[in-house]
């Protein structure tokens, strides 16, 4: 990692005894020696309010929204 403040990310897992394994180092190329620093992933606050971001959807082509109407209709039909 260079000093611009870009930084790649990389996933270690500690061990039980706190240690980092060795071969997860060597895998990235570092050396005994190496200087690391360590980032404490937070996680993103919830939001309650209706004005927060939606969530992901898939993009549905009109084929999928014919086949979701049908099937609405039969359940709708089926509770007449």
């Amino acid at each position: 990692m260079g000093s611009s403040g870009s930084a790649e990310e990389f996933e270690l897992v500690v061990a039980d005894d706190g240690s980092i394994p060795a071969e997860q180092l060597r895998r990235l190329g570092l050396h005994p020696g190496a200087h690391l620093r360590v980032v404490e992933e937070t996680a993103t606050a919830v939001s309650t309010a209706l004005g927060g971001s939606l969530p992901e959807f898939p993009d549905l082509s009109w084929e999928d929204f014919e086949a979701g109407s049908e099937l609405a209709r039969h359940d709708a039909s089926a509770w007449s």
